[in-house]
C-alpha cells in the first residue's frame, strides 16, 4: 500500500529521536527529538516517546499505525521479548516490555536492536559504508559502541551479543571508560596539577586543546591511542571493509586521529595495515534511527 510506512526510533539516555520512513527505506519528513528524562518516572519518558512518534508522523504526512517500529537502544537488551535492561542510561525502564508498549500505543510490532548496531546498519545502507561488504560502526560518546554489518545486514552472533565489547580491557581500564567522553576528561585531570578539572566535559577539554592547552592536548593524544587500540583489536577479529566513526566525540577527530592511526597500525596485521581507513559518519545524529527503521524494514520484508 502506498501509505505504508515505518517508524525508526533512537532511544538514548539523553534524548529520544524518531522519524518516519517509507517501505522503500527513504526518510519521510524530519527527525523529531525530545529529552529522555531517564531519571524521572517511566511515564515521563514514555510520554515523550509517544510525542516524538506523533510529531514524526505529522511531519511525514502519514496517519494511522505504521507497518513496524524499529528501535535502537543501548544494551543489554532482551531482543526476543523486547525488554530493556540498561541500568546506566535508562534506569527508569529496566525490565520494561517496550514491545508490548509499541503494540498498544503505536499499533505495530517493534523490532529492537542495539543502538551501535543500528548506527552501523544506517551507515551501511545510506551513509559512509554504502556498498561496503563488511562495515564496523563505532560510536564515541557517553560510552564506546560497536556494531557490525555483513552484506548490509546486522551481524548479531550466536547469542545476539556481537559487538558488545564495552568491558574489554585497554589502557588500564575498559573500552567503555577509556574511549568515551569521560575517558578524555579523566586523562585531562591526570595531566593538570593546579586545576583538578572537576565538572569539565569532553567538549570543554576539546575547546582547551584547540586553544593550545598542553594538558588537554596530551589528554587527547592518550585518548587517541586508546581508541586506536580498541578499534584495531576489533578489526583483527572481524577484518572489516571499512570502519565508520560516529558519536559526539568523533566531531573532535582532528585532535586524536594521528595517535589513533599510529596505535591501530601498530596492532593490525601487515596485510591490512595500509588499507586501514576511518570514515566519519555521513548521517550524523540520524544514523541510529535510520538503521533502526532499516532493521524493521528487513524484518517485515523477509
Amino acid at each position: 500500500m502506498p501509505d505504508d510506512f515505518l517508524i525508526g526510533i533512537d532511544l538514548g539516555g539523553t534524548k529520544i529521536a524518531a522519524a518516519a520512513f517509507g517501505i522503500d527505506g527513504k526518510q519521510r519528513g524530519k527527525v523529531v527529538r525530545l529529552p529522555t528524562m531517564a531519571r524521572m518516572q517511566p511515564a515521563v519518558t514514555l510520554t515523550n516517546m509517544k510525542r516524538v512518534v506523533k510529531q514524526a508522523k505529522l511531519s511525514a504526512g502519514v496517519a494511522g499505525a505504521p507497518k513496524a517500529v524499529g528501535m535502537g537502544s543501548s544494551g543489554p537488551l532482551d531482543q526476543k521479548n523486547r525488554v530493556l535492561h540498561d541500568r546506566d542510561s535508562l534506569p527508569n525502564l529496566v525490565g520494561f516490555n517496550i514491545g508490548k508498549f509499541s503494540l498498544e500505543e503505536f499499533g505495530a510490532p517493534l523490532y529492537l536492536e542495539n543502538d551501535a548496531a543500528c548506527f552501523a546498519l544506517g551507515e551501511a545502507i545510506h551513509g559512509a559504508g554504502k556498498s561496503k561488504e563488511i562495515v564496523l560502526g563505532v560510536t564515541l560518546g557517553t560510552g564506546f559502541g560497536c556494531g557490525l554489518t555483513i552484506g548490509s545486514k546486522i551481524y548479531t552472533g550466536a547469542t545476539n551479543n556481537a559487538g558488545e565489547v564495552a568491558y574489554c580491557r585497554v589502557g588500564g581500564s575498559d573500552f567503555d571508560h577509556a574511549c568515551s567522553g569521560h575517558g578524555v576528561v579523566r586523562q585531562y585531570r591526570r595531566n593538570v596539577e593546579s586545576r583538578p578539572g572537576e565538572g569539565l566535559t569532553a567538549k570543554e577539554v576539546g575547546d582547551l586543546a584547540e586553544q593550545g592547552d598542553p594538558a588537554a592536548l596530551r589528554a587527547w593524544e592518550t585518548y587517541g591511542r586508546n581508541v586506536g587500540t580498541a578499534i584495531a583489536t576489533v578489526c583483527c577479529v572481524v577484518d572489516p571493509t571499512t570502519v565508520v566513526l560516529g558519536g559526539s566525540i568523533s566531531q573532535r577527530l582532528s585532535l586524536f586521529q594521528d595517535p589513533l592511526m599510529e596505535s591501530a597500525r601498530g596492532i593490525l596485521p601487515t596485510t591490512s595495515r595500509e588499507s586501514f581507513r576511518l570514515e566519519l559518519s555521513k548521517l550524523g545524529a540520524a544514523a541510529g534511527l535510520t538503521g533502526a527503521a532499516e532493521y524493521a524494514r528487513q524484518q517485515v520484508s523477509d
